[in-house]
């Protein structure tokens, strides 16, 4: 499958993701996998894809989302409405027991170093997917019941306080991926939160019955755009010339520790899931673990 010539010419493919009911299917992720180029879509499903100017029939598109069966497909024009299918649910009851012991929480106590994680090029335009996941396992079976993300001013001066209130995506998944990372999806509902002050955010993983899988479970904050009332224009001086400049910034940033063994991954949508690692082969160069919990239940 490919791309009829109408569309060669073009620059970008813009369009919207909705459901088989035509409702909008949020943050779907739309690519040309070949050429290591996709764009988020944003809350409302709206999406814009810069194409390369010598793409060929043989290049094709897909179209992702959580909850729904990922699509390979052939755009024709410009604007594009493209669906996709919910995947079935099967559901299976659930039976609660009075737990021998309180639920605890697993992960960095604090943040403790001024560090951390941010997607500095967010926006409507140039939206291509970021997330931080941590790795957690309990000692024994039991269920993902909450998570905490450690959400902190990052020094963009008037900025801050839009950027601490942006919400994100909580995301779960198996620790079933490539070389142990991320892979299958186990909060298959789009849960956003979002804080009011610098400090540790509390989502409910309650309600979505989530067990731990034997091989343990990444938890991740997902940046996603929402609106462009979180976009932000701030002054910042140059080290090197002390020249004022101009920049804009997205979304909040994510609180961690530097260490020497860090149990924490990103994920673009270019080049998929991977291991922050030491760029000394020693290991004593401290690297970025993230400022996030997950409550175990037993």
């Amino acid at each position: 499958m490919g791309f009829t010539q109408p569309l060669l010419a073009q620059r970008a493919l813009t369009g919207t993701v909705h459901d088989a009911q035509g409702a909008a299917v949020p943050f779907a992720v739309v690519e040309l996998p070949a050429r290591h180029l996709g764009v988020q879509a944003n809350q409302d499903g709206y999406f814009s894809l810069p194409l390369p100017t010598d793409l060929i029939p043989a290049d094709s598109l897909v179209v992702s989302a959580l909850g729904f069966q990922r699509r390979r497909l052939i755009p024709a024009t410009a604007a594009a409405r493209l669906q996709l299918q919910a995947l079935p649910v099967a559901l299976t009851g659930v039976t609660v027991h009075a737990a021998a012991t309180p639920p605890q929480w697993l992960g960095p106590e604090e943040d403790t170093d001024r560090f951390g994680f941010s997607q500095n090029g967010l926006s409507l335009e140039k939206n291509t997917g970021w997330q931080i996941a941590r790795y957690f396992q309990p000692t024994a079976t039991g269920y993902l019941t909450g998570a905490r993300f450690f959400v902190k001013a990052d020094g963009a001066g008037n900025c801050d306080k839009s950027l601490l209130k942006t919400p994100f995506r909580v995301r779960v998944y198996t620790a079933d991926g490539p070389n142990g990372g991320p892979g299958t999806d186990l909060l298959t509902t789009s849960v956003l939160a979002s804080a009011t002050k610098a400090g540790w955010v509390t989502v409910d993983l309650r309600p979505y019955n989530l067990a731990f899988p034997a091989q343990g479970v990444f938890v991740a904050m997902e940046w996603v755009y929402t609106s462009d009332q979180f976009l932000c224009s701030y002054q910042y001086t140059q080290l090197l010339t002390k020249d004022k400049k101009t920049g804009t910034r997205y979304g909040q940033s994510l609180g961690g520790r530097l260490t020497t063994q860090t149990q924490t991954w990103y994920y673009t949508i270019v080049y998929g899931w991977r291991k922050f690692q030491s760029r000394n082969q020693t290991g004593q160069l401290r690297i970025g673990d993230a400022a996030i919990q997950a409550q175990y239940m037993p």
